[in-house]
């Protein structure tokens, strides 16, 4: 048995002595007594890929978990409430509302980082824990409140890929991003960590997140990109797009100007592996043509946990997961043992147990360690691209972007390895 499993079995033995500690000492949290979490998902709106996957990912998680109840003959279940925010921040706000109602203190989610921005001060106020599985803005990783994220801020994916197109020979970039704390933020990051590479960022196109025609945004996109072709060699321009799913609508517009598919782009994680943009033709087409590479945080597929529950989430969704799936895959187990381990009703006592939980689990998508300000500490990115084969169109992986030791990031192609 390898040292990953060993790991895991000791965090459940570990999570049935806290429950049995607290069961002996209040009546709330009797052996029978269900254990009732709170998830805020996308499921339908611009993120809606990202949502899909992650409620068939929580369906797995709350399975395995009450197999494992089962298993040593507990009464316990756990049931998961999902709330569809439909990738709206209002709509987010709503939702969290109806989950504190029915008195659940524990939420998986928000996805989007604008829809954390909307509900954080209503969670910080009444005592709910949100524990997002794809929240990345950097602006919202605050030491001390009542959000923690499993997956890293976008400082760490802003610097990842700016190396990236360093390494591509890109010296010229041109944004085109949402406005809203993700997208502005990203591209924040991205500016700083390009040009400290000597690399030159230009004034970009920026949208607003509920225009539903970005034809105009487009075309002032091109206009940029002509400008900056016929001054710079054509080769070292690239467009960087930090979008949700409008992509779909945003390559099935850009295909319609020559000088926008002369030049690469490069994607976020608010693009790889959308459902929506392969299964749309023209804006597959147009990403194959531009040789999209779209980075999201990754994983280490030799984990034992993530190969065995990794297949079933994606026999179940019908295509391979976003990565953030794999994180409420764990985020439902830690919320669990936070149940567990934590005194009911004492927000410090379940943010003190979320430390000490997320110090030590191994799950699916590895170590959940956070940092002082409850977000992932330790980070790869997957690198993806669209590609066609038997005549359809699919994502795949074109490399990882790994940083093993502190300043010293190693970049995948393949089977290449480029240490910078």
């Amino acid at each position: 048995m390898k040292r990953t499993t060993f790991i895991f079995i000791g965090i459940l033995l570990m999570a049935t002595l806290w429950s049995g500690c607290i069961e002996s000492t209040s009546e709330a949290t009797s052996e029978s007594e269900d254990i009732t979490i709170g998830a805020l998902l996308p499921l339908t709106g611009n993120l809606a890929s990202i949502g899909e996957a992650s409620q068939v990912a929580l369906e797995v998680s709350t399975e395995d978990i009450n197999g494992y109840f089962s298993g040593l003959g507990s009464g316990k279940n756990v049931e998961v409430i999902v709330k569809d925010t439909q990738s709206n921040p209002e709509t987010a706000l709503e939702q969290l509302k109806e989950l504190d109602e029915m008195g659940i203190t524990m939420v998986i989610g928000p996805q989007a980082s604008n829809e954390v921005e909307a509900v954080l001060d209503y969670a910080n106020e009444n005592g709910i824990i949100l524990l997002s599985t794809a929240s990345t803005a950097p602006s919202l990783g605050i030491p001390d409140d009542n959000l923690f994220r499993l997956v890293p801020d976008d400082t760490n994916q802003g610097m990842a890929l700016a190396k990236f197109m360093q390494q591509d020979e890109i010296s010229i970039v041109i944004p085109m991003y949402r406005n809203d704390v993700w997208g502005n933020g990203l591209v924040d990051e991205i500016e700083m960590s390009f040009e400290a590479l000597d690399g030159t960022v230009l004034e970009g196109v920026i949208y607003e997140t509920n225009n539903m025609d970005l034809s105009a945004e487009v075309e002032s996109l091109n206009e940029k990109v002509v400008a900056a072709t016929s001054e710079y060699n054509e080769e070292s321009v690239a467009v960087v797009l930090c979008s949700y799913g409008e992509v779909t609508d945003i390559f099935a517009l850009a295909q319609e100007y020559p000088a926008l598919s002369e030049v690469d782009w490069y994607g976020t994680d608010g693009i790889a592996l959308n459902d929506g943009l392969i299964n749309d033709d023209d804006a597959a087409n147009f990403a194959a043509a531009t040789n999209l590479k779209a980075p999201m945080y990754g994983y280490v597929r030799a984990n034992d946990r993530y190969q065995e529950i990794a297949p079933k989430i994606e026999e179940q969704l019908g295509r391979v997961p976003e990565s953030y799936a794999l994180t409420t895959y764990d985020a439902c187990w830690i919320a669990t043992f936070v149940d567990l381990d934590a005194l009911p009703d004492d927000d410090e006592s379940i943010k003190m147990a979320m430390d000490t939980i997320t110090d030590t689990y191994f799950g699916i998508s590895g170590w959940t360690i956070l940092n002082e300000n409850g977000d992932r500490e330790y980070w790869n990115y997957d690198i993806w691209t669209v590609t066609e084969a038997d005549g359809s169109n699919q994502w795949e992986l074109y490399g990882k972007i790994l940083l093993p030791v502190k300043d010293n990031m190693i970049i995948m192609r393949g089977e290449e390895l480029i240490f910078v």
